[in-house]
């Protein structure tokens, strides 16, 4: 692992073992920016204390599969089947990393107003992975988020999410984290 900031919120009680879902911040932030900003700790517990959560600095020039993912598996987390999820640029950087890695390797992926066109996602590349793809009304992303779900869905993949009011800002992104968090509960989490 190189010298880059790593943050890993564990729920309350956690053991070794936990699957992991890393978090991609937006061009401004940081590994902070998950815990600081979206307060993803409250809602490790809503989550049944099945996943752990972490996130990486400066992650577009981060070597998430051959650097971070053995970090954190070095560190009692199965990486086997990760969780991603991303706002803005880093629910685009989501997408794009769950494309490369398959479904062999991610169980689903979350992206908050991605910063991605319909036409410049890897969508038939996600069909086999749970994707939930979420903006508010009045964020700039919203009419490409709902073409990107319509596209998923209209090739059969399991996508969920969908356009809220709001924007895109922290209220809108903390008030569907529970529902996001809900979703990768469902499809990494052991039962």
């Amino acid at each position: 692992m190189d010298r880059r900031r790593v943050i890993v919120g564990l729920p309350p009680g956690a053991q070794d073992g936990l699957p992991v879902v890393v978090m991609l911040h937006g061009a401004a932030g940081n590994a902070r920016t998950p815990f600081g900003v979206y307060a993803v700790h409250r809602y490790l517990a809503a989550g049944g204390g099945r996943f752990a959560v972490a996130s990486i600095d400066d992650w577009p020039s981060a070597d998430i599969p051959g650097s971070l993912l053995p970090y954190l598996a070095s560190n009692g987390m199965d990486t086997a089947k990760i969780g991603l999820m991303g706002w803005s640029s880093g629910g685009a950087g989501a997408l794009r990393l769950a494309a490369e890695l398959g479904p062999e390797q991610v169980g689903a992926v979350v992206a908050a107003s991605p910063a991605v066109s319909a036409a410049q996602a890897p969508l038939r590349e996600l069909v086999d992975i749970p994707v939930w793809l979420g903006c508010g009304e009045r964020d700039p992303w919203a009419r490409q988020t709902q073409t990107m779900l319509k596209a998923l869905k209209a090739l059969g993949a399991t996508a969920e999410g969908g356009i809220a009011d709001g924007c895109q800002d922290t209220a809108y992104r903390r008030r569907v984290l529970p529902e996001q968090l809900t979703f990768l509960a469902r499809h990494i989490a052991r039962t």
